[in-house]
């Protein structure tokens, strides 16, 4: 029943959607099957069976719509959607809920058939997170360490599907619809352990459109393009996170990004960004002679002493973006520039001796953090000047911390 009541609450803007609006709307629903990536060693052991569940959509069609940014992208679907999923390990992994909003672009559509790329991000709740607990055995008397979630240390986490859908009309306004989405579930290292939960998923379901006889009303209007300006952004945004799920301490982080940006077409527009980052976490110190004296307990970076200048990295970054209207999206790419802990990790090479690396060189993700990092960025304008950041900075799959800030354009 707890379950249930969660689930409805997830899935209750959905209802409130269908109920203020009057047509060109449209409702799926589906089965879900699926795989869960065993991407590191702790998973490998928790992961046993397949991820199962289904999906309720609710999709609202921009035919009619008369924003440009419905035109320049060829008028998407724009969707709210609630997965309910089991994980296939009641005991360790449990259940994840989550609720999205996201965007279907049209690849290819002919009257029976479409084709389309779904992309959307929203939040998740899982119903089982990390529990370091120890048992006794009752037949050696040993102290054993119980399996728990070693993916997802929090409740509440981000939710990301990235994939593409095919649906083909069977009877006016029923479709058969088919899906296979890459799924994401963490929390940014906010808290840990912070692994995440990467799943490729399948859904076969039934798409019901209402007016269906309306579909193809386009209001005609020219289509104003975009002036092709330069623009210039100053980001300040913070944060905070956990350096290990042993240490039950939370370090501040930050970052200020100075960027330029110049419009290509009506849909993209490419950056240049210089960034600086605060990580805190790099404050602890975790290399005692005395392990008992060791703040941290996690042995990643070889930090000998407590150096401000250790917390702190800048680098240059290639800033690719989508533009949706008042909404920007993108993934840029960055180059570590200033990197103080560059020879300080991984923690056992550089316990063994000094290291000379370059700027940019071969390096095992699992062990260190190395030259490039990468920022999933969302950006809300609120006027013409002010608007909102949020990103995800990571390191390839390892996320490194959530970043939260206000940014002014130029």
């Amino acid at each position: 029943m707890k379950k249930l009541v969660i689930f409805l609450i997830f899935i209750a803007p959905l209802f409130a959607l269908s109920a203020q609006q009057e047509n060109q709307y449209m409702l799926k629903a589906g089965f879900i099957y699926g795989k869960i990536f065993k991407h590191t060693k702790h998973l490998q052991e928790i992961v046993q069976g397949p991820t199962m569940g289904f999906e309720l959509d609710y999709e609202m069609l921009t035919y009619n719509e008369t924003k440009d940014w419905h035109r320049y992208f060829n008028h998407p679907v724009i969707g709210i959607g609630g997965v309910y999923l089991n994980l296939g390990n009641n005991a360790i992994l449990g259940d994840l809920l989550a609720v999205y909003p996201y965007l279907n672009f049209s690849l290819l559509k002919t009257k029976p058939v479409s084709l389309n790329l779904k992309a959307g991000a929203g939040a998740s709740y899982l119903t089982k997170t990390f529990q370091d607990t120890k048992y006794t055995d009752p037949a050696t008397g040993q102290i054993i360490l119980a399996k728990s979630n070693a993916a997802i240390g929090s409740h509440l986490n981000v939710y990301f599907a990235l994939g593409g859908n095919l649906d083909i009309k069977i009877y006016r306004g029923i479709s058969l619809t088919g899906q296979l989405n890459w799924n994401h579930a963490s929390n940014g290292s906010f808290f840990t352990p912070n692994s995440g939960l990467n799943m490729l998923n399948g859904m076969l379901g039934i798409n019901y459109f209402p007016e269906y006889n309306r579909k193809n009303q386009t209001s005609v209007r020219e289509i104003r393009d975009l002036a092709h300006k330069t623009n210039f952004e100053f980001i300040l945004s913070g944060g905070a996170k956990q350096l290990d799920y042993r240490d039950n301490i939370m370090f501040p982080t930050g970052s200020l990004v100075i960027a330029v940006n110049r419009i290509l077409t009506n849909q993209f527009r490419l950056g240049i960004g210089l960034d600086a980052f605060y990580n805190g976490a790099f404050a602890s110190v975790n290399s005692a002679v005395n392990p008992a004296d060791n703040v941290s307990k996690a042995k990643f970076t070889y930090l000998t002493e407590d150096k401000m200048l250790n917390r702190f990295r800048g680098g240059i970054s290639l800033q690719p973006e989508l533009m949706f209207g008042r909404m920007i999206c993108g993934m840029h790419f960055g180059l570590y520039l200033f990197n103080p802990i560059r020879n300080l990790e991984p923690y056992a090479d550089a316990v063994a001796g000094t290291l000379n690396k370059p700027l940019i060189y071969p390096y095992d993700i699992e062990k260190e953090n190395g030259w490039l990092y990468t920022r999933a960025s969302f950006k809300y304008l609120i006027n013409k000047h002010l608007f909102i950041n949020i990103g995800l900075k990571t390191h390839l799959h390892k996320a490194e911390f959530i970043e939260w800030g206000l940014g002014y354009r130029l």
